[in-house]
């Protein structure tokens, strides 16, 4: 997104363009609310605060939002999101983790989807649910062990044999929505 876009905005109004407040997208009210007041906004396109305020809130853009993406993309900042960054992998890294990861994952990649619905529909029993879970965060614990002790060479043999499998299924789709829920603190 253009970061001169309040300063475009501007220079057409100017030059006696109407600015349309109906056509406005999202990225562009977050662009222009990352670093303008709603008060800013209205006065450029010539309507009320409570409008800017009101489309805000329904397309959910706040000022923390905002302020955690100016935060990450500063230039000031990059070297210290870099070492938080490594600092959280050197956390999770550790041998100690990875029954809690392991539990966390399976929660977040099995448990907490489908199966949870096919399990309250009566379609899996309480044993199979503790069958596929331990399944699961076994799958998960030795995954991690391998990648935690830099084993590359089973991971990839691994990864070599099951990508025989599933070559009909549907292209995957990266799923990061609660990922940035959270980040965001929208969870």
């Amino acid at each position: 997104m253009n970061q001169n876009l309040y300063e475009e905005l501007l220079k057409q109004k100017n030059e006696g363009k109407k600015l349309d407040w109906n056509s406005i997208t999202k990225e562009e009210l977050e662009n222009l609310f990352e670093k303008h007041s709603d008060s800013i906004i209205a006065e450029l396109y010539d309507i009320t605060k409570a409008q800017v305020t009101n489309k805000r809130r329904k397309w959910d853009i706040k000022l923390y939002n905002c302020a955690i993406k100016n935060f990450l993309n500063d230039d000031t900042n990059k070297i210290l999101f870099k070492n938080l960054n490594q600092s959280s992998k050197d956390r999770l890294l550790n041998e100690k983790n990875i029954d809690t990861i392991s539990i966390a994952l399976t929660h977040y990649l099995f448990r907490n989807g489908p199966v949870e619905d096919m399990h309250s529909d009566g379609k899996l029993s309480q044993n199979d649910m503790k069958k596929l879970n331990k399944f699961m965060v076994n799958r998960i614990a030795g995954l991690l062990q391998t990648i935690n002790k830099g084993e590359w060479l089973k991971l990839e043999l691994l990864l070599n044999i099951y990508s025989l499998y599933g070559k009909d299924w549907d292209k995957p789709i990266p799923d990061t929505d609660e990922l940035n829920a959270i980040f965001l603190n929208k969870y």
